[in-house]
């Protein structure tokens, strides 16, 4: 009902239907139906049920359909899962399992009970588990539901060494199959492996044998295989005949090439530390220069080649190719660009950026690098941004930040960068930025949102469709700034705290991310599969070597057996995620020899 006012229109209050219908189901008023499943009786409403579900509006507009008492008899539904559609239909509330979950969707299947239907089928992506993923595949199937396909044939590309001799895997299709040997995400550490899981496939389905080969081939890549791995692959091709195979001298980066990479399970993904060992109270040049690599799941440490006399500088990492711009060196700053390659170990020096900057935010999107803000003297901070085409190989400016700002958190989100906090000036006091600056990439725009807390040098992770951001340091209030016997009084102390931001740049305080066990400022703050890692880092008054590590979900953080192999600990350091190829495949791809590059049916 609404009320007309001089010709406008105002809303009265909500009717309270939702709440009606509840008391009238929990009293058991005013029913006029009864469903029977397995001998249990249900009292409903016909207007309820008819309305929600195109089955038993079927049922109730057919006279055929419903016994002269008014009772519908619903067959291959069980009197659980019934109660639970029940409350569904007039609470809108449902507990779902992984028990219950499959059983649940097909009845609000068999009912037509759409909304219900996506709520299971989003419970069941939500959920994919080694135990049920081939289940789900074939309920998708079975369904014609893609989403849900596409999420199960997902899980097997990730979890492929542990689903690839698995007897369920011959029974996938051919086009779920060809999506998985050709994707560049498939979690094998052998080629050999990819081979044996085709091979496989095509030995249960013999019928079309030679257009299998050709179909599958193509997406094995083949020159992957080391010399011991070839001569199988070729014995087993022998012996079944009716195939040419080609074969090509090949150097590493031919091999590359002609396979389209390596794969994903090709990789560790390791925890570069840039330059920790060399300290701003160090000599230049005192000692070799290297890089800190860490491996989570083996938790070792070892040295790789690093960038001599460079202190403070931004990295960001592109799958196997880690980017270095900027810092300080030998007390100037510094508009150079380096690249490291993992497959060779070594590093080389790009175009130098437009302008030099230290402490500034570096970041990687759609193959482009950006260079944010920073410093170029103790005094001059900066406002300019730039961007490098990684495959253009050069620099251009882009549009101008808001305000200067140095020591930002830094992440990406989609097509856009997040700059967050920070320090805008250092006069008495070091000025904080209280909010963060968003550029869009596609607009060449800046957006600035303001936050209730300040704090600068935190460490930022995208994660979970946001932004975990992680300590730093926080400002004082007017009557706690106390003069240490530095530069200036000090306005800053260091935080504990964490909070999760949300897309646009607000605080999303659901969710709930537990404090550090300890205050830490300009720590090298990464993410590393499903965890957020936080490697050495500072307050006021010393550095730190300790690794705390936390998941989403869990209720504190945990601190890592090792520590970070700087024992006066360190900060201000280069810190980023990058794939670094398995030994084997380094050796493979070290070396000129004869490859396979094809395999074709006669």
């Amino acid at each position: 009902m609404t009320l007309s006012q001089k010709g406008g229109k105002q809303k009265s209050k909500p009717l309270g239907l939702s709440k009606g219908l509840r008391q009238l189901y929990q009293h058991q008023l005013l029913c006029d139906s009864t469903v029977v499943c397995e001998g249990k009786r249900f009292s409903c409403h016909r207007a309820v049920l008819a309305a929600v579900s195109p089955y038993f509006h079927d049922v109730f507009t057919s006279s055929q359909k419903e016994s002269p008492s008014g009772e519908v008899l619903l067959q291959d539904v069980a009197p659980s899962l019934f109660q639970s559609i029940l409350t569904y239909i007039y609470t809108e509330e449902v507990s779902l399992t992984e028990e219950t979950a499959q059983a649940l969707f097909e009845a609000a299947d068999k009912l037509k009970i759409l909304p219900l239907v996506d709520i299971c089928y989003r419970f069941f992506r939500k959920n994919i588990s080694p135990q049920n993923c081939f289940a789900l595949y074939r309920l998708a199937q079975a369904h014609s539901d893609q989403a849900l396909l596409q999420a199960t044939v997902r899980f097997v590309i990730l979890n492929f060494s542990r689903f690839c001799e698995d007897d369920d895997f011959l029974y996938l299709d051919l086009t779920s199959l060809i999506t998985i040997l050709s994707s560049g995400d498939l979690a094998a550490a052998s080629e050999l492996d990819v081979f044996r899981a085709a091979q496989r496939w095509v030995r249960a389905h013999p019928g079309t044998y030679h257009f299998l080969v050709n179909a599958l081939m193509s997406h094995v890549r083949l020159p992957l295989l080391t010399d011991s791995e070839l001569a199988e692959v070729q014995a087993y091709l022998g012996q079944v005949g009716d195939v040419q195979l080609q074969c090509k001298q090949l150097d590493g980066e031919e091999r590359l090439r002609a396979s389209r990479g390596l794969r994903a399970g090709m990789y560790d993904e390791c925890i570069m530390c840039i330059n920790t060992q060399i300290l701003e109270t160090q000599a230049p040049d005192t000692e070799d220069s290297f890089m800190d690599c860490y491996d989570p799941c083996t938790r070792t440490w070892r040295k790789l080649p690093g960038l001599t006399s460079l202190t403070h500088p931004a990295c960001a990492a592109l799958g196997d190719r880690l980017f270095v711009s900027g810092g300080i060196r030998r007390n100037s700053y510094s508009d150079a660009l380096y690249e490291f390659s993992s497959f060779k170990g070594s590093w080389a020096q790009l175009p130098s950026m437009l302008v030099p900057r230290a402490t500034h935010g570096f970041l990687v999107c759609d193959q482009r690098l950006y260079a944010m803000g920073g410093w170029c003297g103790f005094h001059e901070f900066l406002s300019s941004a730039e961007c490098f085409d990684i495959a253009e190989g050069t620099w251009t400016p882009i549009a101008r930040m808001p305000c200067v700002l140095s020591r930002c958190a830094a992440a990406v989100l989609g097509k856009k960068l997040y700059l967050l906090g920070g320090v805008t000036g250092l006069t008495s006091y070091w000025q904080f930025h209280k909010g963060l600056l968003i550029y869009d990439v596609s607009k060449d725009a800046w957006t600035q949102v303001l936050l209730d807390a300040a704090f600068f040098s935190a460490g930022a992770v995208a994660m979970n469709n946001g932004i975990y951001v992680v300590g730093g340091y926080t400002e004082k209030r007017a009557g706690e700034r106390i003069y240490e016997g530095g530069l200036m009084p000090e306005n800053r102390y260091c935080s504990r705290k964490c909070f999760f931001l949300a897309e646009d740049g607000s605080v999303n305080h659901e969710i709930a991310v537990p404090k550090l066990p300890k205050g830490i400022a300009y720590a090298g703050v990464v993410g590393w599969g499903k965890r957020i890692y936080v490697l050495g880092g500072e307050d006021t008054t010393h550095c730190y070597k300790t690794i705390y590590y936390w998941e989403p979900g869990e209720h504190r953080w945990s601190r890592c057996p090792d520590d970070v192999p700087v024992p006066e600990g360190v900060s201000g350091f280069g810190c980023t995620t990058l794939k670094i190829p398995k030994e084997r495949m380094l050796s493979l791809l070290q070396e000129t020899s004869v490859a396979l590059i094809a395999v074709v049916g006669k």
